[in-house]
């Protein structure tokens, strides 16, 4: 670069500065979540990872979409699937050893109702025009047949949901902040279409794809959703629980780089297995890299990088 060289050393050594430490710790309380379940017998089945990286994968959409996201973030697959599975069993984790009983499932219930409450839903696709009369051409389109809803939305509509073919995703009726617009989408048969909406200033067409009717809370139809959310308000901190792991296991910090987060992770005793590279030499303090040795009574956890 005009004569100048950016060498892989100078290049890593700024990656290790910048992200270094944070890197480290995560690394390190990682393994420690692993060893923390370890002890307490805590696993996460293929059943339950399946089904988290289902419902993870569901959020990015397609799997076009989904494949996007893993070359935006830089993830491959597997590494995706470790991050999920490594979440899931952080959560088992904390939730370890909370076991509610009936009664205070029952008091949690009636101080929490509300949230258990089914409100009515609709999911419904929208044209948004700016005039009556452009409005008037959609629905005169529409009535003729020779154009699907999806084609006009992409058309016609300024909403961003164009590039959906107008669909909106399913949504509480009640949330729907225009009230011409909601009382339309609480009534309009499904499958039918709406004459223009005036919306303070734009023009609506809509057509309910789909509606089902809210129900109050009910104890016993709610009641895995109720232990979950009180699992989940009553869970240990994960934070206390690798304070605790931190009591049985030597961390120590081999790359002066890093030494300050011996002062984080300081250990008590001094016969409890080896979290680290032991008797290994730190690096020498100009940078140079040098690979590390094998740990001679390591604990299953991996040393931290020196590199």
């Amino acid at each position: 670069m005009g004569g100048v060289k950016i060498t892989e050393t100078e290049f890593s050594d700024r990656l290790v500065k910048a992200f270094g430490e944070d890197m480290l710790r995560s690394m390190i309380d990682r393994e420690l979540i692993r060893q923390a379940a370890a002890d307490r017998g805590v696993e996460v089945s293929e059943e339950e990872l399946a089904k988290e990286m289902e419902q993870a994968k569901a959020q990015y959409g397609t799997e076009e979409q989904f494949q996007q996201f893993l070359t935006a973030n830089d993830l491959t697959q597997e590494e995706w699937e470790e991050e999920v599975s490594m979440m899931v069993l952080a959560r088992k984790l904390a939730l370890h050893g909370v076991e509610p009983t009936e009664q205070q499932l029952k008091e949690f219930f009636e101080q929490n109702k509300d949230q258990f409450a089914k409100p009515a839903m609709v999911s419904f696709s929208e044209i948004v025009v700016d005039s009556k009369a452009t409005a008037d051409e959609v629905v005169a389109e529409l009535k003729k047949g020779e154009s699907s809803f999806a084609d006009l939305a992409s058309r016609y509509s300024m909403a961003t949901t164009r590039e959906a073919g107008g669909e909106r995703p399913e949504m509480p009726i009640q949330s729907i902040t225009q009230p011409q617009v909601r009382e339309v989408a609480e009534n309009l048969p499904v499958g039918q279409v709406s004459d223009p909406i005036d919306a303070n200033g734009s023009f609506v067409i809509l057509t309910v794809r789909d509606r089902s009717e809210g129900r109050p809370a009910s104890f016993e139809t709610d009641r895995e959703a109720i232990e979950e959310q009180y699992k989940m308000a009553n869970a240990n901190s994960l934070r206390d629980i690798l304070d605790e792991q931190l009591k049985k296991t030597r961390v120590t910090i081999v790359d002066p780089r890093f030494s300050s987060l011996n002062e984080a992770y300081t250990t008590v005793p001094e016969d409890v297995p080896q979290f680290g590279a032991e008797g290994q030499e730190p690096l020498p303090q100009d940078g140079a890299r040098q690979a590390p040795a094998a740990p001679t009574n390591a604990a299953p956890a991996e040393a931290p990088a020196t590199e």
